[in-house]
């Protein structure tokens, strides 16, 4: 949506939303003095008080209240009226805002969204990475992509298929160092350890009724992906990865992996199954199921499902 003239229901809606001038005005790309003149503005005109401005972050009377929630559901209606009009003309377009962790956003949403855009151009994609599961429904998302479901009330959640983890590492790597047959094996190799409080990063694999724990031990300990990804390919160690994010590099050799009988667990890793989360209220929304469906047969390619399928 463009906020080239600005309702001031819905900057007091977005105020609700963010809990601050500084991000709401960065969301509707003004400034937040301009933001403070138009919540002034309106509580003159209906002689309430709509904002508690002491307040940090800010929160809305009761009387705020009451508009926002007049704002969402105007907005809604237009959104819906906009994609009915798209299904009359058969074109998709509108905005689609969509929120995920930031590993997922880069090693897939940069590359799925240029192809999404190049099948429906007149949508506008607006992304917004965050390792924290932000609620689509507070912060205005039409989607949110998790490593687990979660459980929310007014949220609808569509698997997009497995998050299995795989111990990887380069072939140099496994020529001087040996390969794991068994979870005890690593106690002897160097493990890249993603490690974020309060999340517990031990490892846990299991193959049938069995069961291990691992401390994992090794040369880089990080609470970034990017950091860990880097050294495992430079060969300094294992590393559990998603398989969406080295399964073309599974697929011609460059990473081989360890392990696979063995099911990896990590509570630093989420569930086994990637998820897409979004509001009851954008239940069969065009757009929003188009670039689900497109997201679902990407990740299959990265996994390298559909090279194995046709196999």
């Amino acid at each position: 949506m463009a906020y080239d003239a600005l309702n001031p229901l819905e900057v007091l809606l977005q105020l609700q939303q963010c809990g601050s001038l500084a991000q709401a005005a960065s969301r509707l790309h003004r400034s937040a003095s301009a933001l403070s003149k138009i919540i002034r503005g309106l509580e003159q005109e209906v002689g309430q008080t709509l904002v508690e401005h002491a307040s940090r972050p800010l929160r809305l009377t009761d009387a705020g209240r009451i508009f926002a929630e007049v704002a969402r559901q105007n907005r809604d209606r237009l959104r819906d009226a906009q994609d009915q009009i798209g299904d009359l003309t058969g074109r998709v377009s509108g905005r689609l805002r969509v929120t995920a962790s930031v590993l997922l956003g880069h090693a897939v949403l940069a590359e799925y969204v240029v192809r999404f855009r190049a099948r429906h151009p007149e949508v506008e994609v607006e992304i917004e990475l965050s390792d924290a599961d932000l609620d689509p429904i507070r912060s205005d998302f039409d989607l949110a992509l998790r490593h687990e479901q979660g459980a929310a009330l007014g949220l609808i959640g569509r698997a997009l298929g497995s998050n299995r983890v795989h111990v990887v590492g380069t072939s140099a790597y496994f020529k001087r160092h040996g390969r794991p047959t068994r979870p005890a094996d690593l106690a002897r190799h160097a493990c890249l350890s993603y490690r974020c409080s309060p999340l517990d990063s031990r490892w846990s694999f299991h193959c049938g009724s069995e069961s291990h724990c691992v401390a994992p031990r090794g040369p880089v300990v990080a609470n970034s992906d990017e950091v860990l990804l880097a050294s495992m390919r430079a060969g300094h160690g294992l590393l559990p990865c998603f398989d969406w994010l080295v399964g073309r590099e599974l697929q011609d050799g460059s990473l081989e992996s360890c392990l696979d009988d063995w099911r990896f667990e990590s509570e630093a890793y989420g569930a086994p199954e990637l998820w897409a989360v979004y509001p009851e209220s954008l239940r069969g929304r065009r757009k929003l199921k188009l670039f689900i469906d497109g997201l679902i047969e990407y990740l299959e390619e990265r996994r390298g499902q559909r090279s194995l399928k046709a196999a």
